[in-house]
Protein backbone atom coordinates (compact mmCIF):
# COMPACT_ATOMS: atom_id res chain seq x y z
CA UNK A 1 0.00 0.00 0.00
CA UNK A 2 1.69 3.12 -1.07
CA UNK A 3 -1.55 5.61 -1.96
CA UNK A 4 -2.87 7.30 1.84
CA UNK A 5 -5.68 9.21 1.48
CA UNK A 6 -5.72 9.97 4.87
CA UNK A 7 -2.91 11.29 7.14
CA UNK A 8 -3.36 12.90 10.34
CA UNK A 9 -0.07 14.02 11.76
CA UNK A 10 -0.03 14.91 15.69
CA UNK A 11 -3.65 15.89 16.15
CA UNK A 12 -4.38 17.60 19.36
CA UNK A 13 -7.62 18.73 21.03
CA UNK A 14 -9.55 19.93 23.89
CA UNK A 15 -12.73 21.26 24.63
CA UNK A 16 -14.28 22.76 28.47
CA UNK A 17 -16.20 20.90 30.53
CA UNK A 18 -17.68 23.48 33.34
CA UNK A 19 -14.00 24.95 34.50
CA UNK A 20 -12.04 21.59 33.98
CA UNK A 21 -9.73 21.26 30.16
CA UNK A 22 -10.74 17.82 28.93
CA UNK A 23 -8.18 16.08 26.33
CA UNK A 24 -10.15 14.42 23.31
CA UNK A 25 -6.71 14.23 21.20
CA UNK A 26 -2.89 13.92 22.81
CA UNK A 27 -1.02 13.67 19.35
CA UNK A 28 -2.92 11.06 16.92
CA UNK A 29 -0.67 10.40 14.34
CA UNK A 30 -2.50 8.05 11.64
CA UNK A 31 -2.51 7.05 7.54
CA UNK A 32 -5.13 5.33 6.72
CA UNK A 33 -4.44 4.00 2.64
CA UNK A 34 -7.00 4.37 -0.23
CA UNK A 35 -9.36 1.77 -0.49
CA UNK A 36 -9.52 0.57 2.81
CA UNK A 37 -11.90 -0.57 5.55
CA UNK A 38 -9.96 1.23 8.63
CA UNK A 39 -11.58 0.98 12.08
CA UNK A 40 -10.94 3.24 15.01
CA UNK A 41 -11.45 1.19 18.12
CA UNK A 42 -12.16 2.52 21.82
CA UNK A 43 -14.90 3.22 24.37
CA UNK A 44 -17.36 6.32 24.61
CA UNK A 45 -15.01 9.28 25.04
CA UNK A 46 -11.99 7.88 23.87
CA UNK A 47 -11.76 10.62 21.34
CA UNK A 48 -13.05 8.94 18.29
CA UNK A 49 -15.92 11.46 17.45
CA UNK A 50 -13.85 13.82 17.75
CA UNK A 51 -11.35 12.91 15.38
CA UNK A 52 -13.95 12.63 12.48
CA UNK A 53 -15.06 16.05 13.53
CA UNK A 54 -11.71 17.26 12.61
CA UNK A 55 -11.93 14.74 9.30
CA UNK A 56 -14.87 16.76 8.76
CA UNK A 57 -14.70 20.45 9.30
CA UNK A 58 -16.21 20.75 12.00
CA UNK A 59 -13.34 21.13 14.58
CA UNK A 60 -10.29 22.98 14.21
CA UNK A 61 -8.01 21.49 16.78
CA UNK A 62 -5.47 22.97 18.50
CA UNK A 63 -2.63 21.96 16.25
CA UNK A 64 -1.48 19.58 13.96
CA UNK A 65 -2.53 18.50 10.43
CA UNK A 66 -5.02 17.28 8.64
CA UNK A 67 -5.16 15.78 4.76
CA UNK A 68 -8.07 14.12 3.34
CA UNK A 69 -6.90 13.12 -0.78
CA UNK A 70 -4.20 15.66 -0.72
CA UNK A 71 -6.25 18.47 0.53
CA UNK A 72 -5.27 19.97 3.99
CA UNK A 73 -8.80 19.97 5.90
CA UNK A 74 -8.03 22.71 7.90
CA UNK A 75 -7.00 25.31 4.85
CA UNK A 76 -9.42 24.12 2.53
CA UNK A 77 -12.49 22.82 4.13
CA UNK A 78 -14.98 22.97 1.58
CA UNK A 79 -12.74 21.38 -1.03
CA UNK A 80 -11.99 18.20 1.35
CA UNK A 81 -16.13 18.23 2.39
CA UNK A 82 -16.72 17.48 -1.35
CA UNK A 83 -14.85 14.11 -0.90
CA UNK A 84 -16.72 13.07 1.87
CA UNK A 85 -19.88 11.38 2.50
CA UNK A 86 -20.63 10.94 6.64
CA UNK A 87 -23.18 9.18 9.22
CA UNK A 88 -23.48 10.49 12.32
CA UNK A 89 -23.76 8.55 15.56
CA UNK A 90 -27.27 10.05 15.75
CA UNK A 91 -28.53 11.31 12.48
CA UNK A 92 -31.29 13.91 12.78
CA UNK A 93 -33.47 12.92 9.48
CA UNK A 94 -36.12 15.42 8.59
CA UNK A 95 -39.22 14.01 9.67
CA UNK A 96 -41.51 15.31 7.03
CA UNK A 97 -39.67 14.43 4.07
CA UNK A 98 -40.19 11.39 2.11
CA UNK A 99 -36.95 9.03 2.13
CA UNK A 100 -36.32 9.69 -1.90
CA UNK A 101 -36.67 13.67 -0.99
CA UNK A 102 -33.76 13.14 1.81
CA UNK A 103 -31.60 11.84 -0.87
CA UNK A 104 -32.04 14.06 -3.15
CA UNK A 105 -31.38 17.12 -0.85
CA UNK A 106 -28.56 15.43 0.80
CA UNK A 107 -27.02 14.80 -2.77
CA UNK A 108 -27.71 18.30 -4.00
CA UNK A 109 -25.85 19.79 -0.63
CA UNK A 110 -22.85 18.97 -2.74
CA UNK A 111 -24.17 20.17 -5.88
CA UNK A 112 -25.10 16.96 -7.03
CA UNK A 113 -28.18 16.78 -8.89
CA UNK A 114 -30.06 13.25 -8.61
CA UNK A 115 -33.48 12.49 -10.24
CA UNK A 116 -36.27 10.72 -8.70
CA UNK A 117 -35.37 7.26 -10.26
CA UNK A 118 -31.81 8.07 -9.75
CA UNK A 119 -33.09 8.55 -5.74
CA UNK A 120 -35.13 4.93 -5.79
CA UNK A 121 -32.54 3.37 -7.22
CA UNK A 122 -30.59 3.99 -4.12
CA UNK A 123 -32.17 3.24 -1.54
CA UNK A 124 -33.08 -0.17 -3.56
CA UNK A 125 -29.44 -1.12 -3.03
CA UNK A 126 -30.19 -0.38 0.40
CA UNK A 127 -33.79 -2.83 0.57
CA UNK A 128 -35.98 0.39 0.82
CA UNK A 129 -37.49 0.22 -2.09
CA UNK A 130 -40.70 -0.23 -0.49
CA UNK A 131 -40.02 2.93 1.88
CA UNK A 132 -39.10 5.01 -0.91
CA UNK A 133 -41.93 7.55 -0.56
CA UNK A 134 -42.74 7.16 3.01
CA UNK A 135 -41.51 10.11 5.56
CA UNK A 136 -38.17 9.38 7.47
CA UNK A 137 -40.53 9.66 10.58
CA UNK A 138 -42.68 6.63 9.82
CA UNK A 139 -39.05 4.43 9.10
CA UNK A 140 -38.20 1.49 12.03
CA UNK A 141 -34.82 2.27 13.75
CA UNK A 142 -32.96 -0.32 11.38
CA UNK A 143 -34.45 1.71 8.26
CA UNK A 144 -33.64 4.83 9.82
CA UNK A 145 -29.94 3.47 9.80
CA UNK A 146 -29.83 2.24 6.38
CA UNK A 147 -31.44 5.14 5.34
CA UNK A 148 -28.92 7.22 7.26
CA UNK A 149 -25.98 5.08 5.13
CA UNK A 150 -27.50 5.54 1.71
CA UNK A 151 -27.64 9.86 2.36
CA UNK A 152 -23.81 9.20 3.51
CA UNK A 153 -22.97 8.21 -0.36
CA UNK A 154 -25.47 10.11 -2.08
CA UNK A 155 -22.95 12.68 -3.28
CA UNK A 156 -20.74 9.59 -4.71
CA UNK A 157 -17.45 10.59 -2.04
CA UNK A 158 -14.57 8.72 -2.40
CA UNK A 159 -14.44 8.15 1.52
CA UNK A 160 -17.24 7.51 3.96
CA UNK A 161 -16.80 8.34 7.86
CA UNK A 162 -19.24 6.05 9.59
CA UNK A 163 -19.62 6.94 13.47
CA UNK A 164 -21.05 4.14 15.04
CA UNK A 165 -22.76 2.89 12.61
CA UNK A 166 -24.96 -0.58 14.63
CA UNK A 167 -25.32 1.57 17.57
CA UNK A 168 -28.17 0.14 19.54
CA UNK A 169 -28.97 -1.93 16.81
CA UNK A 170 -30.06 -5.62 17.22
CA UNK A 171 -28.33 -8.35 16.25
CA UNK A 172 -29.72 -8.83 12.66
CA UNK A 173 -29.76 -5.49 11.79
CA UNK A 174 -26.09 -4.71 12.38
CA UNK A 175 -25.49 -7.58 10.14
CA UNK A 176 -27.66 -6.26 7.33
CA UNK A 177 -25.82 -2.97 8.20
CA UNK A 178 -22.69 -4.50 7.80
CA UNK A 179 -23.33 -5.95 4.36
CA UNK A 180 -24.12 -2.62 3.51
CA UNK A 181 -20.49 -1.37 4.09
CA UNK A 182 -18.80 -4.12 2.89
CA UNK A 183 -20.47 -2.87 -0.60
CA UNK A 184 -19.51 0.53 -0.27
CA UNK A 185 -15.92 -0.78 -0.10
CA UNK A 186 -16.45 -3.15 -3.26
CA UNK A 187 -17.68 -0.20 -4.95
CA UNK A 188 -13.48 1.55 -4.32
CA UNK A 189 -14.67 3.61 -1.53
CA UNK A 190 -12.83 4.05 1.62
CA UNK A 191 -14.22 3.64 4.96
CA UNK A 192 -13.31 4.90 7.70
CA UNK A 193 -15.66 4.15 10.92
CA UNK A 194 -16.08 4.36 14.66
CA UNK A 195 -16.86 1.69 16.96
CA UNK A 196 -16.29 0.35 20.40
CA UNK A 197 -17.49 -3.61 19.30
CA UNK A 198 -14.35 -5.84 18.89
CA UNK A 199 -16.84 -8.62 17.12
CA UNK A 200 -17.50 -5.26 15.04
CA UNK A 201 -13.98 -4.57 13.93
CA UNK A 202 -12.82 -7.72 13.48
CA UNK A 203 -15.82 -8.41 10.98
CA UNK A 204 -15.14 -5.48 8.43
CA UNK A 205 -11.76 -4.40 9.15
CA UNK A 206 -8.21 -4.45 7.36
CA UNK A 207 -7.10 -2.04 9.84
CA UNK A 208 -7.44 -0.90 13.60
CA UNK A 209 -5.86 1.59 15.47
CA UNK A 210 -6.78 1.13 19.51
CA UNK A 211 -7.26 4.70 21.04
CA UNK A 212 -7.48 5.59 24.55
CA UNK A 213 -7.59 8.81 26.38
CA UNK A 214 -7.29 10.56 22.67
CA UNK A 215 -3.44 8.27 22.04
CA UNK A 216 -3.19 5.97 19.65
CA UNK A 217 -1.80 2.63 21.39
CA UNK A 218 -1.91 0.34 18.82
CA UNK A 219 -2.75 -0.29 15.09
CA UNK A 220 -2.27 -3.22 12.78
CA UNK A 221 -4.90 -5.36 11.74
CA UNK A 222 -7.08 -7.52 13.94
CA UNK A 223 -5.18 -10.90 13.83
CA UNK A 224 -1.57 -9.32 13.97
CA UNK A 225 -2.89 -6.99 17.05
CA UNK A 226 -4.32 -10.48 19.18
CA UNK A 227 -0.69 -12.38 17.46
CA UNK A 228 1.85 -9.82 18.89
CA UNK A 229 0.05 -9.22 22.25
CA UNK A 230 0.62 -11.90 25.09
CA UNK A 231 -2.86 -12.96 25.57
CA UNK A 232 -4.05 -16.41 25.78
CA UNK A 233 -7.72 -18.19 25.39
CA UNK A 234 -10.23 -17.14 27.78
CA UNK A 235 -12.62 -19.29 29.90
CA UNK A 236 -15.96 -17.57 30.40
CA UNK A 237 -18.32 -19.28 32.82
CA UNK A 238 -21.42 -17.79 34.68
CA UNK A 239 -20.45 -18.48 38.41
CA UNK A 240 -18.96 -16.45 41.23
CA UNK A 241 -16.20 -17.65 42.85
CA UNK A 242 -13.13 -15.49 45.17
CA UNK A 243 -10.84 -14.75 42.18
CA UNK A 244 -7.82 -14.71 44.82
CA UNK A 245 -9.20 -18.83 44.76
CA UNK A 246 -9.17 -19.01 40.74
CA UNK A 247 -5.45 -17.44 40.13
CA UNK A 248 -3.86 -19.97 41.26
CA UNK A 249 -5.32 -22.92 39.20
CA UNK A 250 -3.76 -24.75 36.69
CA UNK A 251 -2.61 -22.64 33.70
CA UNK A 252 -4.40 -19.42 34.93
CA UNK A 253 -2.66 -16.57 33.66
CA UNK A 254 -5.31 -13.70 35.18
CA UNK A 255 -9.01 -13.72 35.94
CA UNK A 256 -11.37 -10.75 36.15
CA UNK A 257 -15.35 -10.45 36.47
CA UNK A 258 -17.12 -8.97 33.18
CA UNK A 259 -20.53 -8.26 34.83
CA UNK A 260 -21.91 -11.59 35.81
CA UNK A 261 -19.49 -13.59 33.89
CA UNK A 262 -16.13 -14.81 35.36
CA UNK A 263 -13.58 -14.60 32.59
CA UNK A 264 -10.29 -16.83 32.93
CA UNK A 265 -7.74 -16.24 30.71
CA UNK A 266 -5.60 -19.55 30.35
CA UNK A 267 -2.60 -21.30 28.58
CA UNK A 268 -4.26 -24.48 29.73
CA UNK A 269 -7.71 -24.27 28.92
CA UNK A 270 -9.16 -28.01 29.60
CA UNK A 271 -7.24 -28.37 32.68
CA UNK A 272 -8.12 -24.57 34.16
CA UNK A 273 -11.75 -26.13 33.02
CA UNK A 274 -11.67 -29.32 35.08
CA UNK A 275 -9.90 -27.16 38.27
CA UNK A 276 -13.05 -24.73 37.84
CA UNK A 277 -15.39 -27.59 38.23
CA UNK A 278 -13.56 -28.80 41.14
CA UNK A 279 -13.54 -25.09 42.92
CA UNK A 280 -17.48 -24.55 42.25
CA UNK A 281 -18.01 -27.89 43.93
CA UNK A 282 -15.62 -27.02 47.05
CA UNK A 283 -17.47 -23.83 47.34
CA UNK A 284 -21.05 -25.30 46.60
CA UNK A 285 -21.39 -23.11 43.74
CA UNK A 286 -23.38 -23.75 40.67
CA UNK A 287 -21.55 -23.74 36.77
CA UNK A 288 -24.10 -21.71 34.86
CA UNK A 289 -23.02 -21.55 30.95
CA UNK A 290 -19.64 -21.84 30.13
CA UNK A 291 -17.32 -21.48 27.05
CA UNK A 292 -14.00 -21.78 26.04
CA UNK A 293 -12.95 -18.72 23.31
CA UNK A 294 -10.17 -17.32 21.09
CA UNK A 295 -8.51 -14.08 22.22
CA UNK A 296 -9.96 -11.10 20.48
CA UNK A 297 -9.50 -7.53 19.95
CA UNK A 298 -11.17 -6.92 23.70
CA UNK A 299 -8.33 -8.94 24.83
CA UNK A 300 -5.58 -6.97 23.30
CA UNK A 301 -7.51 -3.28 24.43
CA UNK A 302 -7.55 -4.94 28.34
CA UNK A 303 -3.84 -5.91 27.82
CA UNK A 304 -2.53 -2.23 26.55
CA UNK A 305 -4.94 -0.13 28.42
CA UNK A 306 -6.00 -1.92 31.50
CA UNK A 307 -9.94 -1.41 30.87
CA UNK A 308 -12.12 -2.70 29.34
CA UNK A 309 -13.97 -1.70 25.61
CA UNK A 310 -17.50 -1.42 27.27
Amino acid sequence: MSDPIIHLTDLHAAYQRGRERVVALDGVSLTIERGEIFGLLGPNGAGKTTLLSILEGLLRPERGAAVLDGIDVLTNPQAAKARLGVQLQRSALLDDLTAVELVRLYAALYDVRLGRADAERLLAAFDLSAEAHAYARRLSGGQQQRLALALAVANDPQVVLLDEPTSALDPGARRVVWEMIRRFHSDGRTILLTTHAMEEAEALCSRVAIIHHGRIVACDTPAALIGRIDVQPVVKALLDLPLDRVAPLPGVRAARYTGAHLEVETADPQATLAALHTLAAEHHRPVGEIAIRPPNLEDVFLKLTGHSLS
